[in-house]
């Protein structure tokens, strides 16, 4: 019996690897996702070489002060804070709310008249975007503490006592018993950098700021000013918004591919070749493909999103005009995507293999599984070539920003998937006619 069983997975294997561009590939796939995993991850655990992308943040410089200017220098520093300035000028306090509003920024801090003297910083912040929001506080502490000096930390923590709901005597006597703990620390630091005993932290800096960092966050001069845009459902989640559409994305390509991967049945079982001796065009075969593929995946799409309208209370209706001619855009290029794939595998292997590997690649890169502010420069620059990135943005710009599909946002996002669509369907007429029409 074993023996027998051996000849047979000979056989098995002699088949597998008979098909090698269809091997190849089924090693390409595992290898593709733990490189790009790892690229990603590698920037989420914080290693040096694989950071995270800074947060975009505008900046309006009110106080024109010395210390606002140091201020805004240690944000220029920052490693997870960009500042963005106007390209003429300064912003202006309505410009950075428009900013925030339309999405260009998630985030604006103003930097008041009378900062050097204590005034609270304003940070404009879109309230959905709660992770970033976290780094952003961080950085702002960060940037404090080196505009401030050592002061800062004592002064948040003077501030947050007063914050804290206690009365005035008492969180006066608890400031008095921190002065001479304030006191004896300053003085174990000074002593151990005298005597060259201060460990370094790794970043090359001394361990206490981090410490001041976590235990001063709730205690930050910073006066928080939300801003929704106008068009976003309020009952909306950040994280199912982006989850549907990745996922409908991803899905939609999957779908689609395996629904294309007939025009490999019909040539395996002789029907295209009787097809083909048929009185019509060629190319009437390739786009009868396309519209049944093309209308599969409307009917899909508007399946998965009556879903999420029914379970998650995402809003279809409102925005029904813009989410159509997203869907349409999107259901054309990932059709365009899919015969192009059947028309260059020569076995339904190779189908297989490049597909789930260019999907899963282009859902991982594009924003389908995590925001792409999660990923490192570099991936970031690479998510803007990937078909998944724009259609996602022409959602995103719909479901979370409240954008019509005349903004010019929504029309580009719309223009660089319908020219994915044209550019992958000549492809596949180019693939057709050289694999099954020539000669």
């Amino acid at each position: 019996m074993f023996r027998v069983a051996w000849q047979l997975a000979r056989k098995d294997l002699r088949i597998f690897f008979r098909d090698r561009t269809g091997m190849l590939l089924g090693f390409a796939l595992p290898i593709a996702l733990v490189g790009i995993f790892g690229f990603i991850m590698g920037a989420l655990g914080g290693s040096q070489s694989n950071e995270m992308s800074p947060i975009e943040v505008a900046v309006l410089d009110e106080d024109v002060s010395p210390a606002s200017a140091t201020f805004v220098q240690a944000l220029r520093d920052s490693p997870s804070i960009a500042p963005v300035f106007a390209k003429e000028g300064v912003f202006t306090r309505d410009q950075l709310q428009e900013r925030v509003s339309d999405g260009k920024e998630g985030f604006a801090v103003v930097v008041p008249h009378g900062f050097a003297d204590g005034t609270d910083l304003v940070l404009l912040r879109d309230p959905g975007r709660t992770l970033e929001a976290r780094l952003v506080e961080f950085g702002l502490v960060a940037a404090l503490f080196k505009a401030r000096g050592g002061d800062a930390a004592w002064d948040m923590a003077r501030r947050g006592l007063q914050n804290s709901g206690l009365p005035p005597e008492s969180a006066a006597r608890i400031e008095g018993l921190m002065a001479p703990f304030r006191m004896g620390l300053d003085s174990l630091f000074a002593q151990a950098e005298d005597a060259g005993q201060l460990a370094s932290g790794k970043d090359g800096k001394d361990g206490k700021e981090p410490d001041a960092l976590g235990f001063m966050e709730r205690a930050l001069p910073l006066q928080m000013q939300d801003v929704v845009p106008a068009g976003r459902d309020q009952q909306l989640n950040a994280y199912v918004s982006h989850a549907v559409s990745g996922m409908t994305v991803m899905m939609l390509l999957f779908t689609l591919t395996g629904s294309a991967r007939s025009l490999l049945t019909e040539r395996d079982k002789g029907t295209l070749r009787r097809l083909l001796a048929a009185p019509m065009r060629p190319g009437a075969i390739l786009l009868g493909k396309f519209i049944t593929a093309w209308l599969l995946g409307l009917v899909l799409v508007t399946v998965l999103y009556v879903f999420a309208w029914l379970v998650f209370h995402v809003d279809i209706v409102s925005r029904w005009d813009t989410l159509l001619l997203v869907s349409a855009a999107t259901a054309a290029a990932c059709t365009s995507f899919a015969v192009a794939i059947a028309a260059w595998a020569r076995t339904e292997k190779q189908a297989d293999g490049v597909s789930t590997l260019i999907i899963l690649s282009m859902s991982a890169l594009g924003g389908s599984w995590f925001p792409t502010m999660a990923m490192p420069p570099a991936a970031q620059t690479v998510a803007k070539f990937t078909l998944t990135y724009w259609s996602l943005r022409g959602y995103q710009a719909s479901l979370w920003y409240g954008k019509t599909w005349t903004d010019p946002d929504v029309l580009l996002s719309l223009g660089v998937v319908m020219a994915v669509a044209v550019g992958l369907a000549l492809l596949a007429l180019t693939l057709f006619r050289r694999r099954y029409l020539a000669g």
